[in-house]
C-alpha cells in the first residue's frame, strides 16, 4: 500500500490568547477527520493513479530523528481497517450521489462516501461491469477501465461523460464467428452438447402478472441478440447464426401447483426444471427458456430462468437480472418495454477479435503462452488412474467474519484484488498436494477485456469467458502455519499473475484465430489438471422499486448439465460469495484423483484463506 501521513495545518491562534487559554489537545490534529476525498482528488490532479495513496493517516506532527530527519520507523502502522472504516466524506454533487447509490446497491452495503474505494469496499472485476451497466442506464457513462483508474466515487464522477453513439440501433442478425470459448466447448467431446446450461431460480415478490412476464421475456430476446443464437454442424464444423426476433415465440411455461403438499410441489418443480434443462434445441433455439410456478397463496411464486451456456456467462446473468426488474415495472404499468441503448454486439466483438489476431495484434504474447503451456501440469495424473466413474464433489466454506475480511480488508491490506488473494491460497494448497513448489493450473476470467477501441461489453449478453494457463512458483509450500509471512506469499503470487498479458484473453484468441502452426503449438498441452473459477459476489441486490418482481434469488436449480458429462478438467474449483459466505466446490473424478486427497487439498485451501483473513484484520 501507499500510505500518506498528514499533518493538518493548525488553526490560526487568536492575537492574544491570554493566560487562561487551554493547552493544545493531546489528540490535536490526529483526532481531526481528514477530507480524504478532497486529498485524493487534489493529488490525482498531479500524480498518476497508482501514485495516489490508498490510506491517509492524520498526525499531530511528523516524528523526527535527533538529526532532524523524518523517523520513518516511528510512524504508526495504519492498519488495514483505516482505509475502509476511516473518515468518510458524504457525496457532494448529484453525480457523486447517484454513483454512491449504485455502488451501495451493487456491493450490498448501506452507504458509500465520496472517498469510498470500490475495490476496498469489496468490489471485483465482475461487479465493476455491473456498476458500469447500472450507471449507463442512469445516464452516467464511463468505461470499465475507468473504474480501475478512478477507484473512488469522487474520482469516478470527474470522468463521467455524455452518452456515446450506440454501436447498434436494433437487433443484430447474420453469421457470427464462434468465439474461443464457444469453439472450445463445441469441439470438446460431451455427453450432450445441448444440455449444458446455467439457471437462476427467482422467488417472486407477490402474485406475478403473466402478461407482463411474457412481454419482459420477449423484450429480452429482442434486445439481447445472443439469446436468439442458432448452432448447426456440417462437414465443415460448427456454425453460429443470429436470426431476427421471431414474433410469437413462446418461451414461458406455466405450472399450477395449487393443492399440492410442500413435498409434492418441490418434486413437481424439480421434474419440470430437469425437463426444461434437457429440452434445448441448439439448431432451433431460442437459447432462453422460463418456467413460472404458482399455487396456494401461502406459498411464494417462483420464476425459473434457464439459458444455454453458449450464450450466457456470470456477467450476462447480472445484466439479465437487472433488465428483468426494469422491464417488469414498465410492462406492469402498461408502458412499452425499453431496455436502453445497445452496446457492442456479440457479433461485432467476435468479428473484431478475429481481425485483431489476423492483423498480428497479439503476436507479442506468443512467447509467454508457449513457455507456460510447456510447464508440467499439476497435480499430475496417477500412473494407475483409470479415469472412469462418476464425478464427485468436496465443498469448503468460510464463515461471515472471514468472508468479510477477505472482501473488505484484504484488498487494502495486501494492496491487490481479492482474486489474487484467493489464488495465493489455492497455489499453496496445490503445491502441498503435489509436493512441488511450482504448480500449473488454468484460470477462468470474464473475458470482457478492454482490448479494442470503441468496444463496450458492460451490457452485452453472451459467453465471453476466457480459460488460460498460469504457472506459479510458490514460496515455502511446507508452511501452512499462522506465523508464516502471508504478505510475502500474496506479493509473490500477485507479481507472477501480473506477468500474464491481457488478463489471459490472448491465449484462447490465438488458439482459435491464429495461423495453423500457432494453434498447434498452443493446443498440444491445452489444459492443466485443475481449473479455478471465482464467480464473485451473488449477494448484490437487483434493482428494486414499487412493483418489483424478485424477492430473493436462490441460485441454479435442476440438472444444469447432463449427469454423464465428465467436465472440462479433472479438477474444477468453483467458488462464489452467497448469503455472506465464501464457499468453494471441488469437482473431481475419483478415478483420477482420490477423494480423500482432494479433500485434504480443499481443507488446506480453506485454512490458508482463514489465515489470510486473520492477517488482513491485523492479526499475526
Amino acid at each position: 500500500r501507499l500510505v500518506a501521513y498528514v499533518v493538518p495545518a493548525p488553526p490560526t491562534p487568536p492575537a492574544d490568547p491570554g493566560p487562561s487559554a487551554a493547552a493544545p489537545s493531546a489528540t490535536g490534529a490526529a483526532g481531526t477527520a481528514l477530507p480524504v476525498g478532497e486529498l485524493r482528488l487534489h493529488l490525482g490532479g498531479t500524480l498518476p493513479p497508482h501514485m495516489v495513496p490508498s490510506v491517509f493517516v492524520p498526525l499531530d506532527r511528523l516524528p523526527l530523528t535527533p538529526s532532524g530527519k523524518t523517523d520513518r520507523r516511528a510512524l504508526p502502522a495504519p492498519g488495514p481497517a483505516q482505509a475502509v472504516d476511516g473518515p468518510r466524506t458524504a457525496p457532494r454533487t448529484d453525480t457523486e450521489r447517484r454513483i454512491a447509490r449504485i455502488w451501495a446497491d451493487v456491493l450490498g452495503i448501506e452507504e458509500v462516501g465520496a472517498d469510498g474505494n470500490f475495490f476496498a469496499l469489496g468490489g471485483d472485476s465482475i461487479l465493476s461491469m455491473q456498476v458500469v451497466s447500472r450507471m449507463r442506464r442512469d445516464g452516467l457513462h464511463v468505461a470499465t477501465r475507468d473504474l480501475f483508474t478512478h477507484q473512488t466515487v469522487a474520482e469516478l464522477a470527474t470522468v463521467v461523460r455524455a452518452a456515446p453513439r450506440p454501436s447498434a440501433d436494433g437487433p443484430v442478425t447474420g453469421e457470427v464467428p464462434l468465439t474461443p470459448i464457444q469453439e472450445w466447448f463445441l469441439t470438446t467431446p460431451r455427453a450432450a452438447h445441448h444440455h449444458f446450461n446455467q439457471s437462476a431460480l427467482l422467488e417472486l415478490d407477490g402474485p406475478p402478472d403473466p402478461r407482463a412476464l411474457r412481454a419482459v421475456l420477449d423484450a429480452l430476446l429482442e434486445h439481447h441478440d445472443a439469446l436468439r443464437m442458432r448452432f448447426t454442424r456440417d462437414e465443415h464444423g460448427w456454425r453460429q447464426f443470429n436470426p431476427p426476433p421471431a414474433a410469437g415465440a413462446e418461451i414461458l411455461v406455466r405450472h399450477d401447483l395449487t393443492g399440492l403438499s410442500t413435498e409434492d410441489a418441490d418434486a413437481a418443480m424439480a421434474k419440470a426444471a430437469d425437463e426444461l434443462h434437457a429440452g434445448f434445441d441448439l439448431a432451433g433455439g431460442p437459447q432462453l427458456r422460463a418456467a413460472l410456478f404458482t399455487g396456494d397463496p401461502e406459498r411464494p411464486a417462483y420464476l425459473l430462468l434457464v439459458a444455454h451456456h453458449l450464450v450466457v456467462d456470470a456477467v450476462s446473468w447480472r445484466v439479465l437480472r437487472d433488465d428483468l426488474e426494469s422491464a417488469y415495472r414498465q410492462a406492469r404499468q402498461g408502458d412499452p418495454v425499453a431496455l436502453g441503448e445497445r452496446g457492442t454486439s456479440f457479433r461485432e466483438w467476435s468479428r473484431r477479435l478475429a481481425a485483431h489476431v489476423a492483423e498480428g495484434g497479439l503476436d507479442s504474447e506468443l512467447p509467454h503462452w508457449e513457455q507456460t503451456v510447456g510447464a508440467e501440469p499439476a497435480p499430475a495424473d496417477p500412473a494407475t488412474a483409470s479415469g472412469g466413474g462418476p464425478a464427485a464433489t468436496v465443498s469448503v466454506e468460510l464463515d461471515e467474519d472471514d468472508t468479510t475480511a477477505l472482501l473488505r480488508s484484504a484488498p487494502t491490506a495486501y494492496r491487490t484484488r481479492v482474486n489474487d488473494v484467493l489464488l495465493a491460497a489455492l497455489a499453496l494448497a496445490l503445491a502441498r498436494w503435489t509436493g512441488q513448489d511450482r504448480v500449473r493450473l488454468d484460470l477462468e476470467g470474464h473475458g470482457r477485456e478492454d482490448l479494442l477501441d470503441g468496444v463496450d461489453l458492460s451490457r452485452t449478453v453472451g459467453w465471453f469467458t476466457t480459460v488460460y494457463p498460469v504457472a506459479i512458483q510458490v514460496p515455502g509450500p511446507g508452511d501452512l502455519g499462522p506465523d508464516r509471512d502471508w504478505r510475502s506469499l500474496v506479493k509473490a503470487v500477485r507479481r507472477q499473475l501480473r506477468a500474464v498479458p491481457g488478463n489471459g484473453i490472448g491465449y484462447g484468441a490465438l488458439r482459435t484465430f491464429g495461423p495453423p502452426e500457432v494453434r498447434e503449438r498452443l493446443g498440444a498441452q491445452a489444459h492443466s489438471q485443475v481449473v479455478f473459477n471465482y464467480l464473485g459476489q451473488w449477494d448484490a441486490r437487483p434493482e428494486t422499486a414499487d412493483g418489483g418482481l424478485v424477492r430473493a434469488e436462490h441460485g441454479s436449480f435442476g440438472q444444469d448439465h447432463d449427469p454423464r458429462d465428465p467436465g472440462s478438467h479433472p479438477v474444477e474449483v468453483v467458488g462464489a460469495v452467497q448469503h455472506g459466505r465464501l464457499a468453494f466446490t471441488w469437482h473431481h473424478r475419483p478415478g483420477l484423483h482420490d477423494t480423500a486427497a482432494v479433500r485434504r487439498a480443499a481443507e488446506d485451501f480453506a485454512e490458508a484463506l482463514r489465515h489470510l483473513a486473520r492477517h488482513a484484520r491485523g492479526g499475526r
